[in-house]
C-alpha cells in the first residue's frame, strides 16, 4: 500500500510538472494595471482559458510579490506555459515600446504641450522654459505613456551631460561663449553636417562670427519659418525672425534641434583653419573656400550644374 501511495504520489507530481511546462498554444497579452489585485489577475487570465494551479498561485502570495507586481503589458507567446507566464509576472517582464529621440528633431515634434508643460511646472528654470536642443538623441524603453514625462526628464539629464562635460573641455579660445551658444551651435551642425566634417563647419561658424559675418545658414532660416513647404525660397531668406541668419548677425536666439553628443563637441572643439565658407558637394561633403570668388566659383561646379 505504501510503495502504491508512493507511486501515485509519483505520478501526481510528474503530471503536474508536465501540466505547467506545456505549451498551451496561445498568443495574446494582458495587462496588468494600478489597482488590479490577483484574483483579477488570474480572473483576465482565465477569460483566455489560462488557469493557473492553487499552489502557483500560492507562490505569489507567499513569496510576496502580490504587492509589488510590475504595471505593464505582458505577452504571451505561442509556445509559452504556465510556467513561463508565471515567470514574466513575477520577474516583470513586460512588453517595452521604444521611444526614439533621433538626432536633429524638434522638441514639439517628440513631445505633447502637455508633457512639456507639466516638465517646465516642475523644473526650475532661471529664464523661460525653453527644451529645443535639450533632449538627448537616444533610444528610450517605456511601457505607459505616463512614462514620457520620465523620458523627457531623463533627456535632458543625459544631455546637460554632455553639454557641461564638453563646455569643460572647449578650446580655450571659446572662453566668452557660454553653454547655451555651443548648444546653439551643436544643433546647427546637426543640420548642416554629417559627422566626418563638424570639427571642420564649425570651425567655419566660429570664423564667421569673428569676422562679423552673416552665418547665413538655411537650417536656422527654416526653423524660424512659419509654415515651410520644404522648398527654401528667396523671399523666405527676407523673413523678419531672428533664426534667419541671413538677415541677422550672430547667432539664433536658441538651438534649432537636438544635437547629437558628436555635434556638442564638435561645437566645443572646433577645426582651427580660415574658410569662410562651404558648399555641398554630396550628402556628406562640401567645399571649403577661404574667400568669396573661390566659394562662387565652388557654388558654380557643385550647385547650378544640377
Amino acid at each position: 500500500m505504501k510503495y502504491l501511495f508512493f507511486l501515485i504520489f509519483s505520478l501526481n507530481i510528474i503530471f503536474y510538472i508536465f501540466l505547467i511546462n506545456k505549451p498551451l498554444n496561445i498568443e495574446s497579452d494582458f495587462m496588468i494595471e494600478e489597482g488590479n489585485n490577483l484574483n483579477e489577475i488570474f480572473a483576465s487570465l482565465e477569460e483566455k482559458n489560462i488557469y493557473f494551479p492553487k499552489a502557483i498561485k500560492l507562490i505569489f502570495n507567499v513569496s510576496g510579490i502580490d504587492k509589488k507586481i510590475y504595471l505593464g503589458k505582458y505577452k504571451i507567446d505561442i509556445n509559452d506555459s504556465l510556467i513561463d507566464i508565471f515567470k514574466n509576472i513575477y520577474f516583470g517582464k513586460i512588453i517595452l515600446k521604444k521611444f526614439i529621440i533621433s538626432e536633429g528633431s524638434k522638441i514639439t515634434d517628440l513631445f505633447s504641450n502637455k508633457i512639456i508643460k507639466r516638465f517646465c511646472q516642475t523644473a526650475n528654470f532661471q529664464n523661460e522654459c525653453e527644451l529645443e536642443g535639450y533632449a538627448k538623441p537616444d533610444v528610450y524603453l517605456y511601457d505607459r505613456e505616463i512614462e514620457l514625462l520620465s523620458i523627457l526628464k531623463k533627456s535632458i539629464e543625459n544631455q546637460m551631460a554632455d553639454l557641461n562635460k564638453s563646455w569643460n573641455e572647449r578650446n580655450s579660445k571659446l572662453v566668452n561663449f557660454s553653454k547655451k551658444e555651443i548648444l546653439i551651435i551643436a544643433s546647427i551642425l546637426e543640420k548642416e553636417s554629417c559627422a566626418n566634417e563638424r570639427e571642420k563647419i564649425s570651425g567655419v561658424i566660429y570664423n564667421r562670427l569673428k569676422n562679423n559675418m552673416l552665418l547665413q545658414m538655411d537650417s536656422t532660416t527654416i526653423y524660424g519659418l512659419k509654415d515651410f513647404n520644404g522648398n527654401l525660397k528667396k523671399k523666405d531668406l527676407r523673413d523678419s525672425s531672428l533664426y534667419n541668419t541671413y538677415m541677422h548677425k550672430g547667432l539664433p536666439p536658441g538651438p534649432i534641434s537636438n544635437p547629437s553628443r558628436n555635434s556638442i563637441f564638435a561645437a566645443a572643439q572646433p577645426e582651427e583653419h580660415d574658410y569662410l565658407y562651404f558648399v555641398a558637394k554630396d550628402k556628406c561633403s562640401h567645399e571649403f573656400s577661404t574667400n568669396y570668388d573661390d566659394h562662387l566659383k565652388a557654388v558654380k561646379k557643385y550647385q547650378l550644374r544640377q
